[in-house]
């Protein structure tokens, strides 16, 4: 269990989120939410196997009666002193982040289905309403306990464990300074289908010397000029693996979108389906932050998932996380399997 202080408060008038604390994860949906989503985050709570994408997944957010708000916030390392998270959010819900560097609020632009990033040394976090001000209120909100928790709020916060003596975290005021995600998001402005991910415009600070920094892994520029070739890979049956350094569509006759975005154009990947099974343009991949996010652009015949957790379809227009094992089925014996990153162990 990732170690830390958890707490939540009520505001009057405020928007009320309902609220699942896991061992890994924290989540909250806008109330009242489904019993049945509700029940399945609770169940995950403590399930040590759990992954990203099936927490993602627990969340409808496709065109059957989707959540239409709701915040996720990730540990990715089980160790007590975490620090590295993943968010999620969707509609109104947004993320309070600090850290030694300062503090920001990611949201999710109106991004559908949903909009993620992974953030470094986070010390302290928040999940609220858009509507919410970034000022942290002067009261401190109720200890959640137990930790495997659900509850009803109109906030929740984590900050890190530390010795009695350590500094307060970041307070959300600091709305000018940028905690910027761990990877760089400049080639992803490529709109595609209703899967929209914006870059966000990274403001350099100088250091304590009055230099600019010109080589920040945030940098729109470096993203650009640097597409990191050991990033996720595929293959489509036996065929070579393929690296991910732009958003790749694969279908049986893949069209480009129609407005085309500031970032990386998109790689059309074609593959044969003599009984025209796959749809012209049937999936789309494309990183986002660390991880490979894979869309079905609303397929006639759909596309199945499959994970060491299982077998599902997906919902048309869902975007799911794929790590590397997963396999995703086109139909006509078009399989794509999902690899480990080149110079990864194992790979």
């Amino acid at each position: 269990m990732v170690s830390g202080a958890v707490s939540s408060s009520a505001s009057a008038g405020a928007p009320a989120w309902d609220v699942i604390v896991g061992d890994r994860f924290i989540a909250a949906l806008a109330a009242p939410a489904p019993e049945a989503v509700l029940s399945a985050l609770s169940e995950a709570a403590s399930d040590g196997r759990l992954v990203l994408e099936a927490l993602v997944g627990l969340v409808p957010s496709g065109r059957v009666d989707p959540v239409e708000s709701f915040g996720l916030v990730w540990w990715a390392e089980a160790e007590a002193e975490a620090t590295s998270v993943t968010v999620v959010v969707r509609g109104d819900a947004v993320v309070d982040l600090a850290s030694p560097g300062g503090s920001r609020r990611f949201d999710a632009r109106g991004i559908r289905p949903w909009h993620l990033a992974d953030f470094d040394d986070v010390v302290a976090l928040r999940i609220t309403d858009a509507a919410t001000p970034l000022e942290r209120e002067q009261t401190a909100g109720e200890p959640v306990v137990p930790r495997r928790a659900s509850l009803r709020a109109s906030s929740v916060e984590w900050s890190a464990a530390g010795p009695a003596d350590a500094p307060a975290p970041t307070p959300w005021l600091d709305a000018d300074t940028l905690l910027a995600p761990r990877q760089r998001e400049a080639d992803l402005a490529a709109s595609v289908a209703d899967t929209v991910i914006t870059p966000r415009q990274v403001r350099r600070v100088p250091d304590a010397t009055g230099t600019t920094p010109t080589d920040s892994p945030a940098s729109p520029t470096a993203a650009a000029a640097d597409p990191a070739p050991n990033g996720p890979r595929f293959r489509i049956g036996d065929g070579r693996p393929v690296t991910v350094t732009a958003p790749v569509l694969i279908g049986r006759k893949p069209l480009p979108p129609r407005i085309a975005g500031s970032g990386m154009p998109p790689e059309l990947l074609t593959v044969e389906s003599p009984a025209a099974i796959v749809s012209g343009t049937h999936l789309e991949l494309r990183v986002v932050g660390t991880r490979l996010v894979a869309t079905d652009l609303h397929s006639t015949n759909g596309t199945v998932l499959r994970t060491a957790s299982g077998t599902r379809r997906l919902r048309a227009g869902e975007s799911v996380v794929v790590l590397p094992g997963t396999r995703l089925d086109l139909g006509d014996d078009t399989i794509i399997e999902i690899l480990l990153a080149q110079g990864s162990p194992g790979a």
